[in-house]
């Protein structure tokens, strides 16, 4: 859950499940008066009730009014992180051409060029995810955490395992950068999610890492509907 104050993002909170008395402490400290919902799942009805009673409140879909505009093939499928993150990199970097790769369960290449125009991207499995497949499809590999790198080549099967997870997803994403760039020209690429710090370290291309893209979309989305209506 993110305040802003215009663009200007002034506090920010991270919880497993928000109940109405957290939104009552966060309505006493700022005065809100509209809030914007990206949600993969059914909220909470009376997490609504508040909202709809003290705010104009939007719900991130399909059909809400974008400040960009979106050619993905099939919208209505199309995951609101992706969409937001997208937004708000294009919100930051406004004229030039973003790629946003979001670090999570999966990892997610989205493009947006330098007229605002989103072209979409690709879902390929994150890091744990690899790790947890290697354990889980064979019968002898061990089911570890992730660990940093500390060569290319792995001196045990728990290093080989951890190396050709994290190594993987390292050279995907430069591979991508490089041939995105031949193909578009010059981007920006934003690093985001659970694992950006951590491939941050790693990635060998300039990148930004910053945790709260997609928060910064959603006001950029919140801002537009404001504008129109």
């Amino acid at each position: 859950m993110a305040v802003f104050n215009n663009s200007q993002r002034i506090n920010f909170l991270i919880k497993e499940q928000f109940l109405v008395r957290d939104l009552k402490a966060l309505f006493k400290k700022f005065p809100i008066d509209h809030c914007i919902i990206s949600n993969v799942k059914r909220s909470e009805p009376r997490y609504i009730k508040y909202l709809r009673k003290h705010t104009k409140l939007y719900f991130l879909n399909s059909k809400l009014p974008l400040p960009i505009e979106n050619r993905y093939g099939t919208p209505k499928t199309l995951g609101n992180d992706r969409l937001a993150a997208v937004i708000g990199a294009y919100a930051q970097f406004p004229k030039k051409n973003n790629l946003v790769i979001d670090m999570g369960t999966c990892v997610k290449f989205d493009f947006i060029d330098k007229n605002g125009v989103y072209h979409g991207g690709n879902i390929a499995p994150g890091v744990n995810m690899r790790l947890e497949a290697m354990h889980h499809f064979t019968a002898a590999l061990p089911s570890i955490k992730k660990k940093k790198v500390k060569s290319l080549l792995g001196n045990s099967t728990n290093e080989a395992v951890n190396n050709g997870a994290v190594w993987g997803v390292v050279l995907e994403i430069e591979s991508f950068i490089r041939r995105l760039k031949k193909e578009k020209g010059a981007i920006n690429v934003i690093l985001t999610g659970g694992d950006a710090a951590f491939f941050g370290e790693i990635v060998n291309s300039k990148i930004f890492v910053d945790s709260y893209i997609l928060q910064t979309g959603l006001n950029k989305i919140l801002e537009h509907q404001k504008n129109i209506y």
